[in-house]
């Protein structure tokens, strides 16, 4: 009798997150009371290894259309080397009182490393974290915390950090 390979739930779990975000747009409907918006913002890549530390640029544009509050994002990033991740997933604001907004993503993308960091795979996974204070206008300053991994999908799995200031504008 033929012995097989038990697969991986954590693999299985990955392909299953991947799949739900190529259907998301379909599930999408319109909000009104949510504004689409740009942010653009500036930090720094592998922030918790001060001595491969390096400056990162990045804009993230999030649709003002949502589906239970899960709203589409995408992204692109640089660093200072010439490394670029671009990614699209969905986030969820979760608003703490009436000016601040505490908001969790998730965005699956390609790296390209150029001169910079070796991520081990092209295909990475951002979680995020982000908080923010919102003005009347509905634009917003905040700091954004994110881990970027390729889930142990490579030959090696270093993964990185970043830790960025953004300011978004919001569009009607």
């Amino acid at each position: 009798m033929k012995k097989t390979r038990p697969i991986p739930i954590g693999n299985c779990l990955t392909r299953i997150k991947f799949l739900l975000l190529l259907l998301l747009p379909c599930l999408l409907r319109a909000d009104c009371q949510r504004p689409a918006l740009l942010s653009l913002g500036a930090g720094t890549f592998d922030t918790l290894r001060p001595g491969r530390r390096m400056v990162q640029f990045q804009a993230e544009y999030k649709w003002s259309a949502s589906w239970y509050g899960i709203q589409p994002i995408a992204c692109v990033m640089v660093t200072e080397k010439g490394s670029v991740y671009v990614c699209a997933g969905a986030c969820y604001d979760i608003f703490l009182g009436r000016f601040f907004v505490l908001t969790p993503s998730f965005a699956p993308g390609i790296y390209f490393k150029n001169g910079g960091k070796d991520l081990g795979y092209p295909l990475e996974f951002r979680s995020s974290i982000a908080l923010a204070g919102e003005f009347r206008n509905k634009n917003r300053l905040g700091l954004q915390f994110y881990h970027i991994s390729n889930a142990s999908l490579g030959y090696k799995n270093p993964g990185e950090e970043s830790l960025v200031v953004f300011y978004s504008f919001a569009f009607r």
